[in-house]
């Protein structure tokens, strides 16, 4: 590919540390269909508003990516243009130890503007911060992309064997010609085929011990795929990892790879569950953005980032021991 959904920072981070170091879904178009596809659902759990002269969508990327951005009054700084750009968030580099090991300073490069030194975070310039430990949330969605490609090619693969049930060798190139020609016509759709098999029947068998002697043109070796077929349970196995990655992300999902009743309580606790990480989240960006609106009052009513609500339905229901058998039925239950 030849740009990456991240930057060559975070490749090391995300994938250095694994063994093998490597894997064969990377550079793939199926895993950066469901980066891109998993990246996506993720930042529309966050309702951002920011000033006009912000670029919302690298704004969240960025805070995604490095985990916090800074915030600096650009006009305070030397522009290379002569261009003034007023407050805009920047990706930064934290430095210092405070009295309780926290960063206590913060500088950014960029092509048009020049920073001679690091300002005081929450003093000089701002900090908006995502996580606790000042690192991204991509990891996520590399961990879950890679894991929905390699299950995908496997769907793809089982989807393709089952189509195969049979293998058949024929004594002859007549019967190996006549072969073909049934198989096109039982693709094509003909209910009825007909061959002559007398005159498929080898006169002079080369091999006597071959079991295709002179009287059957025709072996076949049934591989009873139907036995064999896994793609329900695979396709099954996709909707638990993206009940994971929901999860892991905030976005409410019933269990749905139950088979059996599943009451209300255990829905509600996996409602818990889903939020449980995703507030870490809000707690960071509220407290950090709180702390640099004081810096920047003009962002008052301008800078704000919100949990997005979804309608779930049944999820987080709230009659205790209610039976619910699965998710289609009971949307089906509440619009009759």
């Amino acid at each position: 590919m030849p740009t990456l959904p991240y930057y060559y920072q975070t490749i090391n981070n995300m994938r250095g540390h694994r063994v093998p170091s490597e894997s064969i879904c990377f550079d793939s178009d199926v895993y950066y269909f469901f980066w891109r596809s998993l990246y996506q659902r993720l930042v529309t759990k966050f309702k951002t508003k920011v000033p006009e002269n912000w670029d919302k969508d690298i704004f969240l990327f960025s805070l995604c990516a490095f985990g916090f951005m800074g915030v600096f009054d650009t006009n305070k700084y030397a522009s290379t243009n002569g261009e003034k750009f007023g407050i805009i968030p920047a990706r930064a580099t934290v430095s210092g130890v405070g009295v309780q090991m926290q960063p206590t300073k913060i500088i950014t490069a960029n092509p048009h503007f020049y920073m001679k030194e690091p300002e005081l975070i929450y003093e000089g310039a701002g900090l908006i911060k995502l996580t606790p430990d000042y690192m991204g949330i991509l990891d996520i969605v590399d961990f879950y992309a890679q894991r929905l490609a390699v299950l995908w090619s496997t769907i793809d693969q089982s989807i393709i064997n089952s189509r195969f049930a049979y293998i058949i060798s024929a004594n002859s190139e007549a019967a190996n010609a006549t072969l073909k020609a049934i198989f096109d016509a039982r693709n094509s759709g003909k209910p009825l085929i007909v061959y002559d098999k007398d005159k498929l029947k080898k006169k002079d068998a080369v091999d006597k011990t071959s079991p295709l002697d002179t009287q059957d043109p025709f072996e076949v070796l049934d591989l009873k795929v139907g036995s064999n077929y896994i793609t329900d349970k695979l396709l099954l196995d996709y909707r638990t990892i993206m009940n994971q990655f929901d999860t892991e992300i905030g976005i409410p999902n019933n269990p749905v790879e139950k088979k059996e009743r599943l009451i209300s309580n255990e829905v509600e606790s996996n409602s818990a569950e889903t939020v449980s990480r995703f507030e870490c989240f809000m707690d960071c960006l509220n407290e950090s953005i709180k702390k640099t609106i004081k810096v920047f009052p003009s962002l008052e009513g301008q800078l704000s980032i919100e949990a997005r609500v979804y309608d779930t339905g049944q999820t987080g229901a709230k009659e205790a021991g209610k039976e619910v058998t699965n998710v289609k039925q009971t949307n089906d239950d509440r619009t009759a």
